[in-house]
């Protein structure tokens, strides 16, 4: 009886794509996937004292005194979410006039990719929980989106080498005797660089 269910679901098409991405049958094992997609991040300003910091949990009033002191980030990244998202909702609309949205499906899939991977960390971790909602998206943009799990592009390492001097307090050379000049690896909320510690040769 479960082997006619699975010849069952294996004949429907868009059961099929559903189970294999709950089955994560679809992550990415292309490592030039994100060749060409810039990802785009916005580089906050040092506050002037030691209580101007992110906050590291969720606090509504301290996150909100924050981004008032740094308009001028918000509206960038504002800018970033529409001017990179609007060819792909452009498109949309466009399908939705012209009664074209299945013959282009898998092509808006692969677009709605590459626009949430160009959007960062935050968009690609809604991305992978997307990826796994039958009742949000099409089987055929869970698929898409299932590549959103494993080997996302990298950001820029002077933003990375920066990170480390802000939070650990002495630059990369004062720290690593050898560290590679690109990650060797790369996830969703950071990526992995291989280096040898000083202090231990």
């Amino acid at each position: 009886q479960i082997r006619d269910i699975r010849q069952s679901v294996a004949k429907d098409e868009r059961a099929s794509l559903i189970m294999d991405a709950l089955r994560g049958k679809n992550i990415n094992d292309d490592d030039r996937q994100g060749d060409g997609i810039d990802m785009q991040v916005v580089e906050m300003r040092e506050g002037g004292d030691s209580d101007d910091i992110l906050p590291l949990v969720y606090a509504p009033d301290k996150l909100e005194a924050y981004f008032k002191k740094r308009p001028e980030a918000v509206f960038t990244r504002i800018w970033q979410i529409l001017s990179t998202s609007a060819s792909f909702l452009g498109g949309l609309a466009t399908d939705y006039i012209t009664g074209n949205t299945d013959d282009v499906e898998v092509r808006r899939a692969t677009q709605l990719r590459k626009t949430i991977v160009s959007l960062g960390p935050f968009f690609i971790k809604l991305g992978q929980a997307l990826s796994i909602r039958p009742d949000i998206l099409s089987p055929r943009a869970m698929v898409e989106l299932q590549k959103l799990c494993d080997k996302v592009p990298c950001f820029d390492t002077k933003l990375a080498m920066k990170t480390i001097t802000e939070e650990l307090g002495k630059s990369p050379d004062e720290l690593f005797s050898e560290i590679t000049p690109e990650p060797v690896a790369a996830a969703s909320l950071g990526q992995v660089y291989k280096a040898t510690l000083k202090n231990e040769g």
